[in-house]
């Protein structure tokens, strides 16, 4: 909810920079310093969140073209959802104390048992594992067992 909230006003600041006159004339402007602006702009505004104001158009941005400003705009705003989509992502957990014998173990149980597996079978191949990585390791071979490609 938090990040539908400042793209909302992020969009809300932008949107203040890109219906402002401009002058057209990208041969004259400073590229990099509007884009700077811009995207001081928009961290401000997702900083501040719903209690974000419409934003100015940068002075920087005067003697940029209308279409350069919306395509700047644009990559901005990619850029900054895609931060927030990976920040809301979990962490990938890695198995690497889980030895391929385990892991021949797991599958072989899930072949035979149609998808159970009596993890404490599991204990003489897989050793001590916390449940954790063990239950990870399983949802790794469930997954590699169901993408993999059937052989004619």
């Amino acid at each position: 909810m938090k990040t539908r909230t400042a793209a909302c006003a992020a969009l809300l600041a932008l949107t203040a920079t890109l219906t402002a006159c401009s002058g057209g004339d990208d041969a004259k402007a400073d590229p990099a310093a509007c884009k700077t602006a811009m995207r001081k702009q928009l961290k401000d505004a997702i900083d501040a969140g719903a209690t974000a104001t419409p934003g100015t158009h940068p002075s920087q941005c005067d003697a940029i073209a209308t279409k350069t400003l919306e395509k700047y705009a644009g990559e901005l705003m990619a850029d900054q959802v895609g931060a927030a989509v990976n920040s809301a992502l979990p962490e990938a957990i890695t198995t690497t104390g889980v030895s391929p014998e385990c892991r021949a173990w797991i599958e072989g149980e899930l072949r035979s048992t149609g998808g159970g597996v009596d993890a404490t079978e599991g204990v003489k191949v897989c050793g001590n594992l916390p449940e954790d990585e063990l239950n990870q390791a399983i949802e790794d071979v469930t997954n590699s067992l169901l993408t993999a490609t059937p052989t004619p």
